[in-house]
């Protein structure tokens, strides 16, 4: 029953009762009795007539087994072949002995391959319709269920599992680290001074790397604001090795911006840096009361996880962006002809496997593309994947992928407008040569959104096109249905992040596009969406010595010693300046293991023999690791998942790549075994407060979750049992809860809360406003006499919002806000009007970076500041006219949101 779950054809009740008509009226001579349309011979030769198939061969493997398990079973002109095939009386010609290609294309409209019993050829069959075994009309159907199950057994594709092998160990190096703040750095040296490191950054490159500048391009190392500019040095600055410093490189090697002296200015860089790193200490952990793992590089010792749990089984084409340099990209697929793309316009590659695209494109050639019009025209299904992150929501029309010879002439196109995705695919049954009517996500949901998004696009012969997000189906319907893509035209070519002509460019980064020759299942897009993309590993770091259980955890001795206990962690390069570790988990790779039983408690992570300043989400961990439970988590070999989450940290030493850095994992307690230490700093993210007795324990009390999500159900209105799911994230309120719970703190205690659980927080508050505003009861009864369908008015004072049928910002969407959550009286009007304008901060759009000023009135975009994306930004739909209606309701579920997670509510 699995595999056939695995198999991707759900067919709706019309199309299969349209099909079970037109078989209803094959082979008939017209009687119109309704009887038998073929009269069983019980007095003829019952021996199967010999067929041999002389026609093209099967196209794919899928076809192959298609062939074998079911149309050679029934192409014999005894059984169906007389009537299923060009030429006869039939017009499903799921037989026909032509084309087997073609043959394979029908029978997917009248076959359900994750139920075969409710397939239509079945159901005829066990109804009387041609059984050729006499009397046996059950034993037919029986036999053609049989076949479809052997079909589909060989169609399952069984998810791919990474294996796990033993790592070299060795022990973290000192390092140097870039002091925690500017005042720290400036007791060194003077960084500001004309000759040092920030003064030249301000000399070379404030044009562009500063806050203030026209042009103003990230990092703002060159700000004149000394916190800032020093802020930005992290990530870009080697303290160990100067010359591989990403400022050093950046002008020496990519010779950047730097006309004909960039070999005098990085010099002058690198002799600065090193003037710098020469005063910084180097640093060491303490071995002796420290418990640490072995330390890892990412690429010198990971094992690459990008591929595991894939539903890759129908692959066609596939393009993953790991070059890193140059102007071409591989496909992947393993399917040829290899269809390689070149890139051509603005483009750049980045880091963990991917590509920013500024009105360039990547291409490939007519001749290889024909890879994707012959096979899919035959299949007559496609799924098309694609990781993207949008730089924006305000371009429009704009192509992310497409198989197309003009604007017009496409087989199919993946595009983006404003919050929407739009598909369209030529086929029998849409009009025009450019497919239309284009298929789009309602305004309603805003799919598109300026964040990483898997998006994937199917398409059947049955229910036509369908558009996934984030693995959540948008629930649409094709307005035209299915049809066949026989009219493909194979004269076109692939292109990603623009049309051929250049003429219809999309803005963004492209982590990995692909093509299924078929229509993906819902569970198959969710598994995939769940590996997501990039370049990702699976580091281990050894825990055998703490353990101590020779010939369990570790064989051998000294240099020939062999580890097989391990705590993983699945780690990639999130962006430039930071690492994701995401899951850790415990796994024991000896291929004989024993039992196993220890504590492991208060993980953190260490980069370059330092612990990480931030991001220490494990320092509270308290697991129990017992190899009695576990169990299967995506490896060859069995193991215990420590957390489902995740956390991020800062790049050190490797801004040109993750070679440099080098991470280790520190324990308070493993085994037993424990440490003495706190995380280097009181500004650390996560101080050890328990690390020097019981008596440093905070007085502040975090409510629980279950007490938080009480509390947003009584302020909102929303029940919390509510089903009802979003249309933004296609989850209930309850959903949300549950999904998020498991992950956080069950205690009142602040020790207990970290910054990913207040992040949790803020997801499920998104969750009640986003219900809270599409209720109109509900929304009514919070903010009695606001217009949604207006827009919301600002003023700078309180007292002069009493124009009558205004919205405005203060007195009708904020105050009730305030009210709810920390009951009335309780706030100057001086303080309301701190949080008003505090609350538009905190819900502006952070893809809209532009300023905004207040013109008395309301906030206007600064006239001097570049007029890119202005209409996105919600302080501008403040009191102006033009802004869209959406709008307003987005303005006011971003301050629900922002008050329902602030402190106010989640601790007391």
């Amino acid at each position: 029953m699995d595999n056939k779950m695995n198999i991707n054809k759900t067919f709706s009740l019309s199309l299969a009762l349209l099909a079970l008509t037109a078989m209803l009226s094959a082979c008939s001579g017209g009687s119109g009795g309704g009887g038998s349309d073929r009269e069983n011979d019980l007095s003829g030769d019952l021996s199967e007539a010999e067929f041999v198939y002389s026609g093209p061969s099967p196209s794919s493997s899928k076809i192959q087994n298609f062939k074998i398990n079911f149309y050679d079973k029934l192409v014999k002109d005894n059984r169906c072949g007389s009537c299923h095939t060009p030429g006869g009386t039939a017009p499903t010609h799921f037989v026909n002995q032509d084309d087997v290609n073609l043959a394979w294309q029908a029978a997917n409209t009248v076959v359900n391959l994750v139920d075969p019993a409710q397939s239509t050829v079945v159901q005829r069959v066990a109804n009387g319709h041609n059984c050729w075994i006499p009397g046996g009309d059950a034993t037919c159907a029986v036999t053609i269920q049989a076949y479809i199950e052997r079909w589909a057994a060989g169609l399952a594709e069984g998810v791919t599992s990474v294996t796990l092998l033993p790592r070299t160990y060795y022990s973290p190096a000192a390092s140097k680290r870039l002091p925690v703040s500017y005042t720290d750095a400036e007791a060194l040296l003077p960084l500001s001074d004309s000759t040092e490191l920030l003064g030249l950054l301000r000399s070379y490159c404030s044009g562009c790397h500063s806050d203030t500048s026209a042009q103003a391009q990230t990092p703002f190392f060159a700000s004149s604001d000394n916190d800032i500019a020093y802020d930005a040095l992290r990530g870009k600055v080697n303290l160990l090795s100067p010359s591989e410093s990403r400022i050093v490189v950046r002008v020496a090697q990519e010779r950047h911006n730097c006309g004909s002296d960039c070999n005098t200015i990085a010099i002058e860089f690198e002799d600065a840096i090193t003037r710098f790193a020469d005063l910084v200490p180097l640093v060491e952990l303490d071995l002796a009361t420290t418990k640490i793992s072995s330390a890892q590089g990412l690429v010198r010792d990971g094992i690459v996880a990008s591929t595991g749990g894939r539903a890759e089984g129908s692959l066609l084409a596939k393009w993953e962006f790991r070059e890193g340099e140059g102007i071409t990209v591989a496909d992947t697929s393993g399917v040829d002809p290899a269809i390689v793309l070149t890139a051509s316009g603005d483009h750049e590659w980045i880091s963990g496997w991917g590509m920013r695209f500024d009105g360039g494109r990547v291409q490939g050639a007519v001749e290889t593309s024909t890879k994707l019009s012959g096979q899919l025209s035959l299949t007559g299904e496609y799924s098309i994947e694609a990781w993207v992150v949008p730089f924006n929501v305000s371009q429009e029309d704009a192509w992310v992928v497409a198989y197309s010879g003009s604007n017009s002439s496409r087989n199919f196109m993946l595009s983006q407008s404003l919050y929407n995705y739009n598909v369209a695919v030529r086929s029998s049954v849409s009009s025009g040569n450019g497919g239309e009517p284009v298929l789009s996500t309602l305004d309603a949901q805003e799919a598109a959104q300026s964040a990483l998004q898997h998006i994937v696009t199917t398409y059947s012969p049955l229910d036509g096109r369908k558009i996934y997000v984030n693995g959540v189906d948008m629930g649409l319907t094709d307005p035209v249905g299915g049809g066949s893509l026989n009219n493909w035209n194979a004269g076109f070519a692939l292109t990603i992040a623009n049309s051929v002509g250049g003429n219809r460019p999309w803005q963004g980064a492209v982590r990995m596009v692909a093509v299924h020759d078929r229509e993906l299942t819902p569970v198959q897009i969710t598994a995939n969406y769940d590996v997501g993309v990039g370049q990702k590993y699976y580091m281990l770091f050894s825990v055998a010595e703490h353990i101590n259980d020779p010939g369990n955890c570790h064989v051998g001795v000294a240099d020939e010693r062999i580890d097989y206990c391990y705590v993983v962690f699945e780690v990639s390069e999130y962006d430039d300046t930071s690492y994701l570790f995401d899951r850790p988990v415990f796994i024991n790779l000896n291929p004989s293991p024993s039992a196993l039983s220890f504590p492991i408690k208060g993980l953190r992570l260490g980069i370059n023999g330092q612990l990480a300043l931030v991001g220490q989400s494990f320092s509270n961990l308290n697991v129990a690791v017992d190899s009695s439970t576990f169990s299967d988590v995506g490896f060859s070999q069995p193991a215990q998942v420590l957390s489902e989450q995740g956390t991020i940290i800062a790049k050190e030493y490797g801004p040109n790549g993750p070679e440099p850095d080098v991470f280790f994992l520190a324990f308070e307690d493993i085994n037993g075994n424990a440490s003495v230490f706190d995380d280097g700093s009181d500004d650390a993210a996560s101080y050890a407060f328990t690390a020097v007795g019981d008596d440093n324990v905070s007085d502040i009390i975090v409510r629980t979750f279950d007490q938080i999500n009480q509390s947003f159900a009584s302020i909102t209105g929303v029940s919390s049992a509510s089903t009802t799911a979003s249309a933004v994230t296609g989850k209930s309120v309850s959903e949300t809860f549950v999904a998020l719970k498991e992950q956080l703190p069950s205690v009142a205690n602040f020790q207990a809360y970290m910054s990913s659980h207040q992040m949790a927080i803020t997801q499920l508050a998104a969750a009640y406003c986003d219900a809270l505003v599409q209720d109109a009861g509900l929304r009514t009864a919070l903010f009695p006499g606001f217009d949604f369908s207006g827009n919301v008015s600002t003023h700078p004072q309180m007292s002069d919002e009493t124009v009558v049928g205004e919205n405005y910002w203060g007195s009708n969407i904020v105050d009730p806000l305030i009210d709810k959550s920390m009951n009335t009286g309780l706030l100057s009007l001086a303080a309301r009007t701190g949080i008003y304008d505090r609350v538009v901060t905190l819900i502006t759009d952070i893809n809209d970076n532009h300023p905004y000023v207040f013109d008395g009135t309301g906030y206007i975009p600064d006239p001097d500041a570049s007029s890119h994306n202005k209409k996105d930004g919600l302080r501008y739909c403040l009191n102006n006219a033009a802004c869209p209606d959406a709008k307003t309701a987005e303005v006011v579920k971003g301050a629900c949101t922002a008050i329902l997670a602030s402190g106010a509510l989640t601790i007391h």
